[in-house]
């Protein structure tokens, strides 16, 4: 069952190193026709270095697309990435993770920063590891109510009150599969608010792309829905054809 990954990650952790090979290897063996890329080290705050490694990356696999990440704590960095990478195909959209920034999803800051995004008409991949951020992400979703964006995560543990979040604001889609492989979760998620806001990512290399996969080839969705969050929902929203 072929699909797109929408979110993988680059770089190095304390536990592991995934460079362009690890990431093709893996890519192959889940048989993903597309992988979507993002920087480890621009999540952590080195926007520059990792933005450009991701770039390196993209320009050797023509079967990879990326994410720009963008910090409000480096907003002139952050736009400059943008500027260079979001008018060109291989980048999908922008990842905001405020982990690493001294901001919150709903500061003066990180508006500022999406004010300055939506102009791409991209989609914006926020993540949501917990129930802590979805108040923000649906305030966010409000206020930018033309800008596309994913929930990353989708609220982990707390998923419900995402999908819920995301049945209220319609420019919000799921990505649930990096917030945890619960029972049940698909299926109530899909009854809400329809495949079609839904996507599929591994996670990889922190989470196993069999643990994704299993979540959703073990799920009791229609086989047409299957399809629909592996391939479909990515590639109508990132505007993606698959490669032959």
């Amino acid at each position: 069952m072929p699909g797109i990954d929408a979110f993988a990650l680059l770089g190095a952790a304390h536990w592991t190193t995934t460079d362009a090979e690890r990431l093709q290897r893996a890519q192959q063996r889940a048989r993903f026709d597309l992988m979507i890329v993002a920087s480890r080290r621009a999540l952590a705050g080195d926007v520059a270095t990792g933005n450009a490694e991701v770039r390196a990356v993209l320009d050797a696999n023509p079967q990879m697309r990326g994410w720009v990440v963008i910090n409000p704590s480096y907003p002139e960095r952050s736009a400059e990435d943008m500027r260079r990478a979001l008018a060109g195909p291989k980048w999908v959209g922008a990842v905001l993770d405020v982990t690493s920034s001294t901001d919150s999803l709903v500061s003066s800051s990180t508006r500022e920063l999406i004010t300055a995004f939506r102009r791409y008409t991209k989609p914006l991949y926020v993540r949501v590891p917990s129930s802590r951020q979805v108040l923000d992400l649906e305030a966010l979703a409000t206020e930018f109510n033309t800008v596309k964006i994913i929930a990353g995560g989708a609220g982990g543990d707390d998923w419900h009150a995402c999908m819920l979040a995301a049945k209220r604001q319609t420019n919000l889609f799921l990505e649930p599969f990096s917030g945890g492989v619960h029972r049940g979760k698909l299926e109530g998620i899909l009854t809400t608010l329809g495949a079609h806001r839904v996507l599929f990512a591994s996670n990889y290399p922190d989470q196993n792309p069999g643990h994704a996969l299993g979540l959703l080839v073990e799920s009791s969705l229609s086989d047409a829905d299957k399809q629909t969050i592996l391939t479909t929902s990515a590639a109508r929203l990132f505007g993606l054809q698959r490669p032959a």
